[in-house]
């Protein structure tokens, strides 16, 4: 399952993106607390949204969901400074996973996006200070807020400018126990192609960093300048149908695998993570409908119970009515002879004089109460 974009794939995507160049920003959406939709209108094709999930993927589409009706705070302040904003340069910060777009309206704007875990989103004035982020942050050598110059994360070697000393020097230096890990953490390539470029330069990807010979070393930087400059041929690559990766060209790595192939590496991405952001909506919608009609439900349960309630005390109090009704002369003449017994006697006499009379059950003076048992 593809999860995300590697530093390599990034730069693949950003090619593409070329075409956004000198569009305009129309609309920006914030559907999701980590994703982002800049809706670019350009000329002769119309609308076209980029969509941006942080620290996943950012890629061209189509497709735009609902997006809440009061937007966040963070989205207010895009819309303010970047709509009707021209698109006027979009950049991959060396072989790190950053984008920078750079937009022109009265004045210019930077907005990063890190592709990186946590990842983030920074809106950063034309000299770098930061005006708002969607999440501040603060490690060890680097911090983002507002008021302060962005800083970029410190990574010695830019893969897509590799220089043999370079690397041999961090092959040198690592404490990585094989290349393939060496590659994919210290160079930045990922698994996927640090294992590619193992391959294409026939070195065992096991192998100590420190005893790659020179005729190796030659290989490699020769292996990955090639995967560095590959001509876009996108595929998505499966494994008895479970996807397992979208790559921008064939890998000697998926050989034997089956694969598709697509026009654009964005439309590789679209086809995949798009259909992922619908299932998730449906599923979204789903989970809703269903505590609604719980609740619906619930209030159904407890009108049908209060109405079974309601009508056996109805058919109670008729049963009374009725037995009250029947016996009317016997009550009658019951509180016509208590009436006489009290011109006589107090309430503590007449009591005892009924212990244990057959109709007469109870009498509380107090209440005015007299309780009878009557069939």
């Amino acid at each position: 399952m593809k999860k995300n974009l590697a530093a390599l794939e990034l730069s693949y995507v950003i090619k593409e993106l070329d075409a956004l160049i000198d569009s305009k920003l129309d609309k920006i959406y914030h559907p999701d607390k980590k994703m982002l939709l800049l809706q670019f209108h350009i000329t002769g094709q119309g609308k076209k949204i980029l969509r941006i999930s942080v620290p996943d993927y950012i890629y061209l589409t189509d497709y735009k969901e609902k997006s809440p009706e009061n937007p966040s705070g963070f989205c207010m302040v895009l819309r303010k400074n970047l709509e009707q904003s021209r698109l006027i340069a979009i950049k991959q910060f060396g072989s790190e996973r950053i984008v920078e777009l750079l937009f022109e309206k009265k004045e210019k704007h930077k907005l990063f996006i890190e592709l990186f875990s946590p990842g983030n989103i920074v809106l950063c004035k034309e000299d770098g200070i930061i005006i708002s982020a969607l999440e501040t942050k603060k490690w060890k050598d680097r911090t983002i807020r507002g008021g302060i110059e962005y800083a970029f994360p410190k990574r010695e070697i830019n893969f897509f400018d590799l220089k043999k000393p370079e690397l041999k020097e961090l092959l040198k230096s690592t404490e990585k126990d094989s290349l393939v890990t060496c590659l994919a953490i210290d160079l930045g390539l990922g698994g996927v192609y640090a294992e590619e470029s193992c391959l294409l330069a026939g070195i065992d990807k096991k192998i100590s960093p420190k005893k790659i010979t020179e005729d190796s070393l030659n290989e490699l930087v020769k292996a990955i300048k090639n995967l560095c400059s590959g001509k876009i041929k996108p595929c998505s690559v499966y494994d008895k149908k479970e996807l397992v990766n979208i790559t921008p060209f064939s890998l000697e790595l998926y050989n034997e695998l089956e694969k598709k192939d697509f026009k654009g590496y964005n439309e590789a991405l679209d086809s995949y993570f798009t259909g992922q952001v619908k299932e998730e909506k449906t599923d979204e919608s789903e989970i809703a409908h269903k505590k609604q009609a719980d609740k619906l439900n619930k209030i159904i349960d407890e009108q049908k119970n209060q109405i079974k309630r309601m009508e056996a005390s109805v058919k109670a109090n008729n049963e009374k009515a009725e037995l009250l009704y029947t016996n009317y002369k016997l009550i009658e003449s019951i509180i016509t002879e208590l009436k006489k017994a009290r011109e006589k006697y107090s309430w503590q006499e007449i009591k005892e004089k009924l212990k244990g009379h057959k109709i007469i059950k109870e009498i509380d003076e107090k209440e005015s109460k007299i309780t009878i048992e009557i069939q």
